[in-house]
């Protein structure tokens, strides 16, 4: 379903997420999922549907600045939205645009591929002639953005979405060039060395909360195992936990599947 309105940089938005006020409010009421969670000015908050952009706070943590900060602003930019957005400053705020979407998230977020501009009254097919109109794709083309995908996505967007994101891969694009995923990380000081990696957000998420317990990766097998989150890995078509799919050995850590090739039970 498409839904036009006005995307607002006020309210912590980030490369993956920004608020998003409906031009007919009544529309998020046909959303399938959880209710829309609408804050005072009558906005919600917009997941971008497929992908995962590096945190620029996580309980008080952030992964690197310079490609965290890259993606919010190649997300604000491409929305038309300009001006000191953080400081008294603040210029062009609401810009028109429009979103995608057909259920949202347990947090009320709809999960969304993300417009700038106007339909023009035009109910559009999130299909694939579409699809490299949105920022969601652009993101991921520009190497500023991991794939990151749910059940609810359509194979077929999920497929392109991957495509797009091997591509930039492999062209060295963004972040890609300095990605720890695969290929591990070492952590021995605790949340202080977490933040200079540039891995999976959905990682480093995890372990930020281990480790506000921890200095060290002692545990975080047994923490994942404890705190499940489910998984289809989909070249063996298998459903399983993140945590399987995990090498830890002393302080190193690495996820051996490309995070392309995971569908997440749901998405956070």
């Amino acid at each position: 379903m498409t839904i036009s309105g006005t995307f607002h940089a006020l309210g912590s938005p980030s490369g993956h997420a920004i608020h998003f006020r409906a031009r007919d409010p009544e529309l998020w009421g046909k959303l399938a999922g959880f209710p829309v969670t609408l804050n005072p000015q009558g906005q919600a908050r917009v997941r971008l549907e497929g992908i995962d952009t590096l945190e620029l706070d996580f309980q008080g943590r952030h992964q690197p600045l310079k490609y965290a900060r890259e993606a919010l602003d190649f997300l604000l930019s491409r929305l038309g939205i300009r001006g000191n957005l953080f400081g008294p400053a603040h210029a062009r705020d609401g810009a028109a645009g429009y979103i995608v979407a057909g259920r949202t998230d347990r947090q009320g977020r709809p999960l969304a591929l993300v417009f700038r501009g106007d339909p023009e009254g035009q109910e559009l097919d999130p299909d694939i002639a579409l699809l490299s109109r949105s920022i969601n794709y652009q993101l991921l083309q520009a190497g500023l953005a991991y794939p990151a995908f749910d059940p609810g996505l359509a194979p077929r967007i999920r497929k392109e979405l991957t495509l797009v994101c091997r591509s930039a891969r492999n062209s060295q694009k963004g972040f890609w060039p300095q990605d720890r995923t695969n290929l591990g990380v070492v952590i021995d000081g605790g949340l202080s060395q977490l933040g200079k990696y540039i891995i999976f957000p959905r990682l480093f998420r995890h372990l930020v909360r281990f480790l506000q317990e921890s200095d060290n990766l002692r545990g975080f097998k047994p923490y994942l195992e404890g705190h499940p989150d489910p998984v289809l890995y989909l070249p063996t078509d298998r459903s399983t936990d993140l945590g399987a799919l995990m090498e830890v050995q002393n302080n190193s850590l690495k996820l051996t599947a490309a995070p392309e090739d995971l569908v997440f039970a749901e998405i956070w």
